[in-house]
């Protein structure tokens, strides 16, 4: 297991759905063409921004995606060339573009539908937790810049980080567990 094992916690109760999250990241990261490491999905309904439920309870709550950079990730292990790999001392799951085939298998065996084709370069691309940012000690674009501090980013195997801790409490739950990946973004 790596040292470091990076994480996020995601309180859907605070997300508003602004995708300002989706927009930081895209443009910090340049990003390019088509590609997004990082969408909303409806955690009330089929469509996106229409709320469910009658008056007076009304619903509407959402879901931010992004790589869960699981402790076994299925995009790494069927990766034909390699390119898709886990970092053993950050727990970071990045992609080496220039060893890609674009293939998108990693897509397909992914349970969060995280690697993205890049088709400017016809790659694969994802998010990295920005890995370049958290190695000087800065937050990834998606987490500063969230406007209702929805997003909890840390070491889960630092028992003082807030996301370590808030997934000890067992508030924050993975997504898809059942895949058996062993994600490392929880919600609450």
């Amino acid at each position: 297991m790596a040292e470091t094992r990076y994480g996020m916690v995601i309180d859907t109760q605070h997300c508003v759905g602004c995708q300002t999250c989706t927009v930081s990241c895209k443009i910090s990261n340049e990003v390019p063409g088509s590609a997004h490491w990082n969408h909303l999905e409806s955690l009330t309904g089929d469509v996106l921004y229409q709320s469910t439920g009658t008056f007076p309870s009304p619903t509407l709550a959402f879901r931010p995606m992004l790589c869960n950079h699981c402790d076994d990730p299925a995009c790494a292990k069927h990766c034909p060339t390699g390119a898709m790999h886990k970092d053993e001392t950050t727990g970071i799951v990045s992609v080496d573009q220039d060893v890609c085939i674009g293939c998108g298998y990693c897509d397909w065996v992914c349970p969060y539908g995280a690697p993205s084709m890049d088709d400017v370069d016809r790659v694969m691309s994802k998010c990295n937790f920005c890995a370049d940012r958290v190695a000087k000690g800065i937050e990834p674009y998606c987490v500063a810049s969230c406007p209702a501090n929805a997003r909890i980013f840390g070491d889960l195997n630092d028992p003082t980080s807030e996301a370590a801790q808030l997934v000890q409490s067992g508030k924050g739950r993975q997504y898809l567990a059942e895949a058996g990946t062993s994600p490392c973004v929880y919600y609450i």
